[in-house]
């Protein structure tokens, strides 16, 4: 049997048991694609991926792929920039003409997800040791991979962990022909998901350059990998219009959405036994809590290396090259994770300096605690290997038995999780029919005046989302993750002295961020509907 033939079983058996693992935790209503009710029913990031395909969606084919209208004054956006998957976007759009007027993908996404975690995850495993129940069981701790379940109906997209699991399955095989195609394909593929997770998978290619390069002495191989994975992250990008305007790739707060030390064992309030640890304000985006059953494979995992020493030293040596790319992978995606306001509790313990032009370059991923996911996967697939080499032929049931922890130890927060979405409605603010009256004759709805904290009022834009939605209008501005600032803002102040100076127009809706920023002038009628302050100019 070929290497594939063999992974194929395993796949099936991770990815069964994470598909069925996302229904146990979430239910079948999530992956209902008419159903959009838990997505606004406390609306957040989902809301924004959802709104950001829904105007895609409308748009008019154009090049590059992703270009969506009626999003932002300052002309068409890639949909990567709500967020909206593009790879199923594009997808989607193709059979638009075919689906009902309500489809929402961003459940189906949670199931393809789970699923692939687990496949991948089982594969990765069965490559360490071959055995189809270790590698089944052991798949369930990547499917269930904690900060993976917290994000996937929040963050959607980024709940592909296979995409950092992939280029780990990747290093295992470093003997393979042509390898370099699988590399760049990958690369591909997770721009069409979410840019977050280039960098790691780089990350891990440093790690498999080591590899080919002390190992397998295969410099050229290894310049032949990153080169054609760097072309095609730029021609990807370039294709689904990640370069497309003028907005800044950077943004602040690097240093602030970082992972504290303490993130392993920080329950933040999954587990039943251990406790949520102090942190601070915006280091949810460094959840990295590994989970009681994990915690303890890996104190099971020491200990056998305690006792083993001798075994382990030999296999170290014997593996030197191995060993040296799995302590600098960790290193560096655990330094960036970190950053360099590193903290431990409610502690500082340095806030190092970086000059403006570093500090620049690493706010394009501000969020840099999301980093904080492949040190996590590297200790898993470590803590797993362990115990398969020391426990051998009892390798699947202590695995299980840490398995069975695990899940013990979440059930509580899963089965509240169920409830949830069993039993959420929409709550869509804007209920009053008096809306329809204001939307007659509009073709454009415009905020006013656009604050320097505009993206905080999510809860307005996407009310108005679905009522520009609703009604055929544009707006001119939104929740995205990149836009011409400048522009937007400059648009803003300009309908803002034009409505105040008795010039606005009749066929806009404008809408106020402060009641009291409202004209009160002749001309212009103002209305408070639903606890929002919007103005049409009488014609």
């Amino acid at each position: 049997m070929t290497r594939n033939t063999k992974s194929l079983l395993p796949f099936l058996f991770g990815a069964a048991l994470g598909a069925v693992l996302f229904i146990a935790v979430f239910g079948f209503a999530v992956v209902d694609p008419a159903n959009t009710d838990w997505i606004f029913a406390d609306p957040d990031d989902s809301a924004q991926h959802y709104l950001g395909w829904v105007f895609y969606r409308k748009t008019p084919w154009a090049f590059p792929l992703c270009l969506t209208d009626g999003l932002s004054s300052d002309g068409p956006v890639s949909c990567m920039f709500t967020d909206s998957i593009p790879l199923l976007a594009v997808i989607f759009k193709i059979l638009s003409p075919v689906l009902p007027d309500t489809f929402q993908y961003l459940g189906l996404w949670g199931v393809i997800c789970f699923a692939l975690n687990g496949g991948c995850g089982a594969v990765l495993l069965h490559r360490i040791k071959p055995s189809l129940p270790f590698a089944a069981v052991g798949s369930v701790f990547y499917s269930a991979f904690i900060p993976s379940i917290a994000r996937i109906t929040h963050h959607n997209s980024l709940g592909a962990v296979w995409l950092i699991i992939i280029p780990m399955i990747l290093c295992l095989d470093c003997k393979r022909p042509r390898n370099w195609l699988k590399w760049a394909a990958v690369c591909a593929l997770a721009v069409t998901v979410h840019v977050y997770f280039v960098p790691m998978i780089f990350m891990v290619m440093g790690g498999y350059a080591i590899i080919l390069i002390f190992r397998l002495k295969q410099l050229r191989n290894a310049i032949i990998t990153f080169a054609s994975s760097v072309a095609a992250v730029v021609l990807s990008m370039w294709a689904f219009g990640a370069f497309y305007g003028k907005g800044s790739y950077a943004d602040g707060g690097f240093g602030l959405f970082s992972a504290n030390l303490n993130t392993f064992v920080n329950s933040m309030g999954y587990s039943r036994v251990l406790p949520a640890l102090a942190s601070f304000d915006g280091q949810g985006e460094g959840f990295g809590f590994l989970g009681l059953g994990m915690l303890l494979c890996i104190a099971a995992a020491l200990v056998s290396a305690v006792l083993l020493h001798k075994k382990v030293h030999d296999v170290l040596r014997a593996h030197a090259a191995e060993t040296a790319a799995f302590i600098a992978v960790f290193a560096v995606s655990m330094l960036w994770a970190v950053s360099s306001r590193i903290t431990f509790g409610c502690h500082v313990i340095a806030d190092i300096p970086l000059p403006h032009l570093v500090l620049s370059c690493l706010s394009v991923f501000r969020a840099s605690g999301r980093f904080i996911w492949l040190p996590c996967l590297l200790i898993v697939t470590a803590a797993l290997s362990a115990v398969a080499y020391s426990w051998k032929k009892y390798s699947a049931v202590a695995a299980a038995v840490c398995l069975t922890l695990q899940l013990w130890d979440i059930f509580p927060w899963c089965t509240d999780t169920h409830r949830y979405y069993r039993d959420c409605s929409d709550n869509w603010a804007l209920g009053s029919q008096q809306w329809d009256t204001l939307s007659q004759g509009t073709s454009e709805i415009v905020f006013l005046p656009l604050p320097a904290d505009h993206l905080a009022y999510m809860q307005l834009y996407f009310d108005f989302a679905r009522l520009a939605d609703k009604h055929g209008l544009s707006l001119s501005s939104f929740y995205l993750a990149r836009s011409d600032m400048r522009s937007v803002s400059a648009y803003a102040g300009e309908q803002y002295d034009l409505l105040c100076n008795g010039s606005g127009s009749a066929d806009k809706l404008y809408v106020f961020f402060n009641s009291g920023d409202a004209p009160h002038i002749d001309g212009v009628d103002v209305y408070e509907v639903d606890g929002y302050t919007v103005a049409r100019v009488k014609k």
